[in-house]
């Protein structure tokens, strides 16, 4: 086993102690019957061993060849990102009761699906068993939650008490359930005080920056990638623009919120409708080459349920599935365990982008939804980084958001509380996005072959694939 390889088990072990979800493939049968931790003082202990294999890491010398070096890039570049993004939250004056919260529905329900047997229930047992303390743990902090953060926390309880648990009684019997009904309960009481609101958003520019160095090859700091994220706007907003032409729209935002309103399959429908389309698009995108695996259709895009949109939402379902299966595929662990940040939501976009004038969208229509949804990610992307440098307030960024992509209040709204509670999630994602398109600007050629040579990177960040791909061919 190379040096790198022996790391990179130890840095799993760690990071499935703290959060069995994020690194499921070839994980131990028993990382399935336990629940994170994100209580403070695991989160300090953590700390401490990520920077003792950073430390060996570094200390490496016997990485010669390129494809070594990259990987051990990639696993260092992880430990640091971790270590930036678990320090924030200790050192932040404000706690972020929604992120464990939404942990605790998916550790769950990843147990409960229609593959469900004995050794699904024997780990439901566990994690059910869990919950109660898992709960108090979480009550250990008593620092504030802004509001959009307490409001998200409060819809992932009430979930919980009332979906996921409701789940779990159909497979587990009551009295095994009983006790995390009761935790659940005192656990909502306890985000309903009106003491726990309060804080700020966010944990400023130099904590942003730190991230920022993570994410991306150049040091272009927080107002550099600001300026980099509105020049890829831009485009978007050029692509709109052009497709509402098409339709005879001048007013692009107005077309797209047309198109919304009057596209929307009736509830009796809308399961059918999504199936057929997203069917639709993974046969155009085997045609012109793709290997689009076969599947079920996942659930449908509640958040934009338009018929029009559901193209743009099944090219990045199928896309994410291709760079799954290629990940899966790669010989090298790294490049097969690990998961550059926004890598599979980056990648979808970057995928229907270059997509935009094949069968898969065909029409005018979808390719005016289409660019709505980026429009969408890009805004998102900027309150991200926005708010949680503590460059703006929620209620500018959603009147920002409101100007730029041309939602609602409401959607406003919700975005922004996507963004408060899993921060740097969008800004990671569009980064991968700009990542890709540079790379594809640069080399050119036909969309397919340059799809199926990203692929070959696995999870590897875009700009270390870049460098192990090019450098290899080249």
């Amino acid at each position: 086993m190379r040096a790198t390889e022996a790391l990179l088990a130890s840095y799993l072990d760690l990071a499935r102690h703290l959060d069995p979800l994020r690194y499921p493939d070839e994980s131990p049968q028993e990382i399935a019957h336990r629940l994170g931790r994100f209580d403070p003082a695991s989160v300090h202990a953590h700390l401490g061993a990520l920077r003792s294999i950073a430390n060996a890491l570094e200390d490496l010398d016997d990485v010669e060849e390129l494809d070594d070096e990259v990987d051990r890039t990639m696993l260092l570049d992880s430990i640091r990102s971790d270590t930036v993004r678990l320090g924030g939250m200790l050192a932040g004056k404000s706690s972020n009761p929604a992120l464990p919260l939404r942990h605790l529905n998916s550790a769950l329900q990843v147990l409960m699906g229609e593959d469900f047997d004995a050794e699904c229930e024997a780990a439901l047992r566990e994690r059910i068993a869990a919950v109660p303390a898992f709960l108090a743990s979480l009550q250990d902090d008593a620092r504030p939650a802004p509001g959009l953060i307490l409001e998200r926390a409060r819809i992932e309880a009430a979930r919980f008490a009332d979906e996921t648990l409701d789940i779990a009684a159909e497979r587990l019997d009551d009295a095994v359930i009983q006790p995390s009904l009761v935790a659940i309960a005192d656990h909502r009481a306890w985000l309903d005080d009106p003491g726990r609101e309060g804080g700020p958003y966010g944990v400023g520019e130099e904590h942003v920056e730190a991230r920022l160095a993570t994410l991306g090859s150049e040091p272009l700091g927080a107002k550099g990638t600001l300026r980099l994220l509105e020049l890829r706007r831009a485009g978007v907003e050029r692509s709109l623009a052009a497709a509402a032409e098409e339709l005879g729209a001048s007013d692009p935002l107005a077309c797209a919120q047309q198109l919304m309103d009057e596209a929307q399959p009736s509830t009796d429908i809308f399961d059918d409708y999504w199936a057929d389309e997203w069917r639709r698009v993974g046969e155009a995108m085997r045609e012109v080459g793709l290997p689009v695996p076969d599947a079920e259709p996942p659930a449908g895009p509640l958040d934009s349920a338009d018929g029009w949109s559901m193209a743009g939402h099944a090219v990045r379902d199928h896309a994410a599935r291709m760079m799954w299966v290629a990940k899966a595929m790669n010989p090298r662990p790294v490049r097969r365990l690990l998961r550059g940040p926004g890598l599979l939501d980056g990648w979808g976009r970057t995928v229907a982008a270059l997509l935009r004038n094949s069968e898969a969208f065909g029409l005018p229509e979808r390719r005016v939804m289409m660019s709505f949804l980026a429009l969408r990610d890009c805004a998102a992307a900027e309150a991200d980084l926005l708010l949680h440098s503590q460059a703006a307030s929620p209620e500018e960024l959603m009147a920002r958001t409101q100007k730029i992509a041309g939602v609602r209040a409401e959607d406003a709204r919700i975005i922004l509380g996507d963004i408060a509670a899993d921060p740097l999630h969008a800004l990671g994602a569009a980064l991968a996005h700009e990542a890709w398109q540079g790379w594809y600007a640069e080399i050119g050629g036909e969309p397919v072959p340059f799809v199926l040579k990203a692929m070959l990177g696995g999870g590897l960040a875009v700009p270390l694939a870049r460098w192990a791909l090019e450098t290899s061919s080249g």
